[in-house]
């Protein structure tokens, strides 16, 4: 295939022009580590390898380009480091016969659990699997190219911290998924800002489970090259795959949060082990909501029991920390506007009587018609009519004021399977012992016999 004039870090027609008018890579420096697959290469006879996007301790994610289906894609091989080389720019080969059990086990395991990330292609937060396959002694995953930035970079765009509303509306449905693959024994195990990313559609995905989950066993190998340090829990340092579980995930989502509303990557574990304290972000001059200061560090708990034991307690924590926070600034005091008067020479504040709202308002906005009056706040009247059926002057007749207390017609239940069922099987009888009668009659009434 003549690859020629083609930009194998965006896959543009580069126009005979070095470097890419497009992305300004220069095409003598697209390879840049010897254990990476040579740019150009094809494998599967299907996909054209171009330029590394990334490398963790199990993987590497290169960019490609789907030759059957003609779009660009992102292919993750696994390579664990430390355990092997690669020769001739292709073949992965074990360093010795230890790391040769070692790197078929990884491959198995990386295998079942594309099985696994594939079965939730239709999750709008986790990025979809389009295939899987074997070669060069190890395995590959192709999954969609995600046209975005990560949300490591999008912070830095914004200074370096977000508000604790648009962090919420970005980390909340990653917990939620994180949820759901915890639910199928999946650990992701490297949850940090650099592998949420947000695409241009307005959705924020997950990505990078080769390099975190692919272990190897219980064996400690090279584990500091999957540890983010200020991410990783104590535990993930031992190495020992006994001791981790979704407080794990949990563990480094709470970082994640701490980042992002702070903008100061948190106290590495091993640090905070010896000592060294974590300030929480009020501490920090953050403006949130203490309960959901008090959810990030119950997170970030040394303790893996004292963490929560799964994502959505976590996230259930954060939303409703966020509606008290809501209904806290919309509350209002109407005695703070009542009128004041004096007695004997002290001023007093007269307290407003209690009054139900008038579910009818005087002026009518012209937005969100089929919406109740009170879109935003509980109802004062659940059961009052919607806005659609406030009369308008001169337009209806006069309805009463609570429509639900007026009397109402009694609404007859509708039976059940088993009585319409007897009901409909016991007409058939009587209209088949009726017609029987009517034949017999006929037949008997010829004869004379009675």
């Amino acid at each position: 295939m003549n690859i020629s004039g083609i930009c194998l870090s965006c896959f543009q027609h580069t126009g005979g022009l070095n470097p890419c008018p497009h992305c300004g890579a220069d095409a003598a420096h697209i390879q840049t580590s010897l254990q990476h697959i040579t740019p150009g290469t094809i494998l599967n006879q299907n996909y054209l390898i171009g330029k590394a996007l990334g490398q963790g301790g199990f993987g590497i994610t290169y960019i490609g380009w789907d030759l059957n289906a003609w779009r660009i894609v992102a292919i993750k091989e696994y390579y664990p480091t430390g355990l092997v080389t690669r020769e001739r720019g292709l073949v992965v080969t074990p360093i010795d016969e230890d790391a040769k059990v070692k790197l078929k086990k990884g491959v198995n395991q990386f295998f079942k659990e594309a099985l696994i990330l594939g079965s939730f292609n239709s999750h709008p937060n986790i990025v979809n699997v389009l295939h899987f396959f074997r070669q060069n002694n190890t395995a590959y995953i192709v999954m969609e190219y995600i046209n975005g930035k990560s949300l490591k970079d999008y912070l830095q765009a914004r200074g370096g911290s977000i508000s604790f509303t648009e962090a919420m509306q970005i980390l909340c449905p990653i917990m939620l998924a994180l949820d759901d693959l915890h639910h199928t024994g999946l650990l992701h195990r490297d949850i940090a800002p650099d592998n949420i990313y947000l695409t241009v559609d307005g959705h924020a995905k997950l990505l990078d489970f080769g390099a975190a989950r692919f272990s190897i066993g219980e064996e400690t190998q090279n584990a500091a090259s999957v540890i983010k340090p200020g991410y990783a829990p104590l535990e993930q340092y031992s190495g020992s795959g006994t001791e981790q579980g979704s407080w794990t995930d949990v563990y480094a989502m709470g970082a994640t949060f701490y980042r992002a509303l702070t903008g100061k990557v948190p106290t590495a574990a091993p640090d905070r082990a010896m000592g060294r304290p974590l300030q929480s972000p009020l501490e920090l001059g953050i403006s949130i909501p203490e309960p959901v200061d008090k959810a990030i560090m119950h997170a970030m708990n040394m303790k893996p029991e004292d963490r929560y034991v799964s994502m959505r307690l976590f996230e259930q924590d954060i939303e409703h920390a966020a509606l008290d926070e809501k209904k806290s600034e919309s509350s209002f005091d109407f005695n703070s506007f009542a009128p004041q008067q004096s007695i004997g020479g002290q001023t007093f504040q007269t307290p407003q009587p209690f009054m139900a709202q008038n579910p009818y308002p005087t002026s009518f906005p012209q937005q969100n018609i089929s919406q109740n009056y009170w879109p935003n706040m509980e109802q004062p009247f659940p059961n009052a009519a919607p806005y659609s059926q406030i009369p308008q002057p001169n337009s209806l007749p006069p309805q009463p004021l609570y429509p639900q207390w007026s009397p109402q017609p009694e609404k007859k239940e509708e039976p059940g399977f088993i009585e319409w069922t007897y009901n409909h099987f016991r007409k058939k009888l009587r209209r088949f012992i009726r017609n029987h009668k009517k034949k017999l009659k006929k037949k008997t009434k010829g004869t004379g016999a009675r």
